[in-house]
C-alpha cells in the first residue's frame, strides 16, 4: 500500500515539474516574438470605439506602438505630449501613434480620453499582445519602420511634443 502511495506521489511530482517546465518554455517563446531587427509581430485588436486595428495594415507608416495605463502617472504625461504633438502637427500620413492599454479598465480610460481630447487610437489588449511584446511595465514603446520592422524599444516616457523627437525618428525609421 505504501509503495502505491509513493508511486502516485512520484508520478504527480513528475507531472507538476514537467508542466512547469513547459509553461516556462512557452512564456519564453512568447516573449521572444518581438525582436529588434525582425518584423514586428502582427496582431488585431479593437479600440475603445470598437474599430478593429491590425498592425499589418499599417505598413508604409512609421508606427509608434505605445503600451500604457491610466493608473500610470508617467503614461498620462506622455499621452498629453502625444496629443500636443498631434494638435500642433495634425495626423501625418506617414506616422501613427498606436496606443495599447496594459492591465487597465477600458471604461476608466474612455472617460480619461474624452476629458483629455485624445485623438490617437487606444486599443484594448486582453494580455496576449503585451505578452508577445514582452511588456514588463508601462510606459513601453516600440518603434516600427515603414516596412514593418521593429527598430527600437523605449522604456519609460517620451516627450513627443519636443520639436526634435519626431523629426529624428523619421530620419532613423524611413
Amino acid at each position: 500500500m505504501k509503495k502505491n502511495v509513493f508511486l502516485i506521489l512520484f508520478i504527480l511530482l513528475a507531472l507538476i515539474i514537467t508542466g512547469s517546465i513547459l509553461v516556462k518554455k512557452n512564456r519564453l517563446q512568447i516573449n521572444e516574438n518581438a525582436r529588434i531587427g525582425l518584423p514586428a509581430p502582427d496582431f488585431q485588436l479593437k479600440d475603445i470605439n470598437g474599430k478593429k486595428w491590425r498592425l499589418e495594415d499599417l505598413k508604409g507608416k512609421i508606427v509608434i506602438l505605445n503600451f500604457w495605463a491610466s493608473w500610470c502617472n508617467d503614461c498620462k504625461e506622455e499621452k498629453n505630449s502625444m496629443q500636443a504633438y498631434l494638435n500642433k502637427n495634425g495626423n501625418p500620413d506617414d506616422l501613427i501613434f498606436l496606443t495599447v492599454l496594459y492591465k487597465d479598465n477600458p471604461m476608466v480610460v474612455s472617460d480619461m480620453i474624452k476629458k483629455g481630447g485624445y485623438t490617437f487610437p487606444v486599443l484594448i489588449d486582453d494580455g496576449v499582445v503585451s505578452s508577445i511584446y514582452g511588456i514588463k511595465g508601462v510606459p513601453e514603446t516600440f518603434l516600427i519602420d515603414k516596412k514593418g520592422i521593429l527598430r527600437h524599444k523605449i522604456l519609460g516616457p517620451i516627450q513627443w511634443d519636443n520639436p526634435h523627437i519626431v523629426p529624428h525618428l523619421r530620419q532613423v525609421l524611413t
